[in-house]
């Protein structure tokens, strides 16, 4: 296993010119053949993007503008999820040590009045900011 590791080591380490071989005659005029070549595939080229561009169905395939983002087409779902989370941070501070549930008063109940109240506070601030992009 060793000695297949230093062999391939050896081989990659080496200089590529001296695995490289001198090409024969026969091969330098499919050389020349080939540069002929190229000259008919570009011409190629250049009939096949003449036609792309007169056929209608190509140029309707070009990329349309960028959209909005989701928080830019749905300013008032946005609001109103931020609102919610704020709200329920807050119904939740609010009742931190003080509702521990003797009194009817329970920490969840307070984070749903919050998030309520948060999420339509935040669901007004997006149709406003709805307005002013229009």
């Amino acid at each position: 296993m060793k000695a297949i590791a230093a062999i391939l080591t050896s081989l990659l380490l080496t200089q590529s010119t001296l695995w490289a071989q001198e090409t024969p005659a026969p091969a330098r005029q499919g050389v020349q053949a080939s540069v002929r070549s190229s000259v008919g595939l570009r011409e190629s080229i250049e009939r096949e993007a003449a036609t792309l561009a007169e056929d209608p169905v190509a140029r309707s395939a070009q990329p349309q503008a960028p959209q909005r983002s989701w928080a830019g087409r749905h300013p008032v779902g946005l609001g109103a999820m931020i609102g919610a989370a704020g709200g329920a941070i807050w119904g939740a501070a609010a009742c931190a040590g003080k509702c521990n549930g003797s009194d009817g008063q329970t920490t969840a109940l307070w984070m749903g009045i919050g998030a309520g109240i948060g999420a339509g506070i935040g669901a007004g601030v997006g149709g406003i900011v709805s307005l002013i992009r229009r």
